[in-house]
C-alpha cells in the first residue's frame, strides 16, 4: 500500500499552490499525480499553470470515478482551458508507465515513497524512461507530508493548512535522476 486507506485525505489548496512554486510548470511538461484521489490537484493544476498534460493514477475505483468528474466540472465551468489534457487512469501506481513524466506529486506514506521512488526512476513498469538516463533531465517530484529518506531535497516548506488549527506541514521538492542534478 502506498497510501493509508482508513482515512482518505485530500491535499489542502495552500499545499498544491506550494507543489506549483516548486515545480514551476511549463507547457512543455508532463506531470503525473499519484494517488490522484478526488482529482483536486489535478484541476487546480491544470486551471493555473501553463502545462497541458496532467496524469492521475489512483487504484480505488470510486475515487478514480470521483476525479473524473471533478475533472468535467472544472471543464463545464470553464476553469481547465480547451488546450489541457487531463487523464484519470485508475490503476497501480506500481505498474504504471511514467516514461513521459517530467514532473510528480506524491502524497504517500514513507513506504509508499519507498516503492513508488525505483518505479518512476525506472520511467515505470519496469521500461526505460527518460528519468535517469545519460543527457536526460531529472524528474521533479514533489512530496507532501513525508520525505524521501534517502535523498537530499531541493527545496522544504511548511503549509499552514485550515482543516487543523496551528498544524504546518511539509512540503518537498525533489530532482530525481538524470543529468541535471
Amino acid at each position: 500500500m502506498l497510501a493509508p486507506r482508513k482515512k482518505l485525505w485530500s491535499t489542502p489548496v495552500p499545499v498544491i499552490d506550494a507543489a506549483s512554486r516548486f515545480l514551476g510548470l511549463t507547457i512543455e511538461d508532463v506531470l503525473y499525480d499519484v494517488g490522484c484521489g478526488d482529482g483536486r490537484v489535478l484541476v487546480h493544476l491544470a486551471s493555473t499553470t501553463p502545462c497541458r498534460r496532467f496524469v492521475g493514477i489512483e487504484i480505488d475505483r470510486d475515487r478514480a470515478r470521483e476525479a473524473e468528474r471533478a475533472v468535467v466540472v472544472a471543464r463545464e465551468r470553464g476553469d481547465i482551458p480547451p488546450s489541457a489534457s487531463v487523464e484519470v487512469r485508475c490503476q497501480n501506481a506500481l505498474e504504471a508507465d511514467y516514461s513521459d513524466a517530467t514532473a510528480a506529486f506524491l502524497y504517500l506514506v514513507p513506504r509508499g515513497l519507498r516503492l513508488i521512488k525505483p518505479v518512476l526512476l525506472a520511467g515505470g513498469g519496469g521500461r526505460p524512461g527518460r528519468v535517469g538516463g545519460s543527457g536526460s533531465p531529472s524528474l521533479r517530484v514533489v512530496t507532501y507530508m513525508a520525505g524521501f529518506s534517502d535523498e537530499e531535497c531541493v527545496a522544504r516548506e511548511r503549509c499552514e493548512v485550515g482543516h487543523q488549527e496551528g498544524a504546518e506541514w511539509p512540503v518537498y521538492l525533489y530532482h530525481l535522476g538524470g543529468s541535471d542534478r
